[in-house]
């Protein structure tokens, strides 16, 4: 019991903690798991992973198409209320052109004019010689541009320190990715928990708190999570989703989502060649951690998919996917025609946050595992 309490408490403090940044008005906000965070930490801003506004679009439909994805649509709405209510709380966007839907919300805010700041990255689909050759000039360029929006030097030394912060807070939560192909004492939704705070927290913060996290409570888990052993995929998924197949008796062991385990798949620093430009180590480590839709080899790891799967005795595989995302559409379709052996659901919606049917769906189809 007294240990019940201690976590309760340990994760209203962090909620707490990641409410107050909202408030803060030196954050950029970004949304792919694709951006060098580090390069807007190094400028002295706040790296904000923008959450979007679950619900309805309303004026961001006129300007963008209702076929668009519908994250980028209530993104859009999100900047808008916040503007039209003069909070003005984001010090700017940087973006990925990572799909249509993405590019049209960077015109979008570029044309409106309603932040400070906004940029477009340039994201190549393979991780070549060449494209981390390109893809290192696009970075330094970001850098500068964001350098010069915020009045700060463009120092190097100050960047390769916020790497090696980063890299640091990526090796402890890929800790609790270890181990899972047997028993499993920490449900998936708490690392993706841990994975959020991580997106928004300052590096140092981060540590603080996952130091609290690691001595007060994981170093206290004892007992093994009974109920069917589930694996994740897919986009970007309502808040809430992952508590909710939880509370219904499924256990998280795996995932592969840009939300969770792909924001960690980097390379430790010292046990990779490291380059003398940051730049270029940024490229590098980006372009070859583990693909999304939009990347060519996240094709070719579905023929490893079925063995991964057999070896973390996963009983059923759930796939969540947006309306209108094409990418994650077809990766659905071949992913389905891969596991032939393994029961997958397949759940499909907008960013309207949890709805009845999700849970109908999912309770059926852990009854149905048993």
């Amino acid at each position: 019991m007294e240990e019940h309490a201690q976590e309760k408490v340990f994760w209203m403090k962090l909620e707490k903690e990641e409410n107050k940044l909202p408030q803060k008005k030196e954050k950029i906000a970004w949304i792919c798991s694709y951006t060098p965070v580090e390069i807007i930490s190094a400028c002295g801003l706040y790296p904000y992973r923008f959450p979007g506004r679950e619900g309805t679009s309303f004026s961001a439909d006129s300007y963008l198409h209702s076929n668009l994805c519908f994250f980028a649509r209530c993104s859009l709405e999100m900047v808008l209320k916040e503007a039209g209510e003069g909070k003005g709380l984001l010090a700017g966007m940087v973006l990925m052109n990572s799909c249509i839907s993405m590019l049209h919300f960077y015109h979008a805010l570029e044309k409106l004019g309603r932040l400070p700041f906004v940029y477009l990255l340039d994201l190549p689909r393979d991780d070549s010689v060449e494209a981390r050759d390109y893809y290192a000039v696009i970075l330094r360029g970001f850098h500068r541009a964001l350098s010069e929006y915020c009045g700060c030097e463009n120092i190097e030394s100050e960047l390769w320190k916020q790497i090696y912060l980063y890299q640091e807070n990526r090796g402890k939560l890929q800790e609790l990715y270890a181990g899972r192909d047997g028993e499993v004492a920490v449900n998936g939704d708490e690392i993706l928990r841990l994975i959020k705070a991580f997106t928004v927290l300052s590096p140092e913060k981060f540590s603080d708190f996952f130091k609290i996290y690691r001595e007060n409570i994981l170093g206290k888990k004892k007992s093994n999570l009974s109920g069917p052993r589930l694996f994740i995929t897919g986009g970007i998924f309502p808040e809430g989703l992952g508590r909710l197949i939880c509370d219904l008796g499924g256990v998280l062991v795996l995932d592969d989502l840009c939300i969770g385990r792909r924001m960690l798949q980097f390379p430790p620093v010292e046990d990779s060649k490291v380059e003398a430009d940051p730049y270029r180590y940024l490229a590098r480590i980006y372009l070859g951690k583990d693909p999304c839709p939009r990347m060519p080899r996240a094709y070719e790891k579905l023929e490893e998919m079925e063995k991964m799967l057999k070896r973390y005795h996963i009983d059923g595989v759930i796939f969540y996917y947006p309306k209108f995302c094409d990418p994650w559409y077809y990766y659905g379709q071949l992913l389905k025609e891969k596991l032939n052996n393994i029961p997958l659901l397949v759940l499909e919606g907008e960013n309207a946050g949890l709805t009845g049917q999700m849970h109908t769906r999912i309770s059926a189809f852990l009854e149905m595992l048993g």
